[in-house]
């Protein structure tokens, strides 16, 4: 395990076919991700509930105790799609509008907020596809 890599110690909740739901037990152990502020659990907070697809659910019983690990690479990319590209899509709208209809004035802001809505709408119409392609490494402790 690298540094990079994110990982949360929890309890088995659930068993389906496919995938397992774990209850977070200990603070999160986010150092290596960038967008660490925008989802750890604050102190006093309930703790989270991970769901993770993997093929190897039916390897693990509720009650089990287990580390989750997200590799480096799927934190880099839950960065860029949570991070950089809505602020190039807002900035890149700002100033191609003003750069292109200099007469919008701050229509340009208003625009580019009405973009990312509609990023922030694909963004969940396909969360389940994007939570698929995050890399879960899990083991029993």
């Amino acid at each position: 395990m690298s540094k990079e890599d994110v990982t949360h110690r929890g309890v088995i909740e659930k068993v389906e076919n496919g995938y397992l739901a774990i209850r977070t037990e200990d603070d999160c152990k986010c150092d290596g991700c960038a967008v660490m502020a925008l989802c750890n659990t604050k102190e006093g907070s309930k703790p989270e509930l991970i769901t993770i697809d993997t093929p190897e659910a039916n390897n693990f019983s509720i009650g089990e105790k287990v580390e989750v690990t997200a590799t480096s690479a799927s934190t880099l990319r839950a960065t860029w799609w949570a991070l950089i590209l809505p602020t190039l899509i807002f900035g890149g709208v700002i100033v191609g509008l003003r750069l292109g209809i200099p007469s919008l004035g701050g229509w340009s802001i208003a625009c580019g907020a009405a973009a990312l809505g509609l990023y922030d709408l694909f963004l969940y119409r396909n969360r389940k596809r994007f939570a698929q392609k995050i890399s879960w490494k899990i083991r029993k402790i």
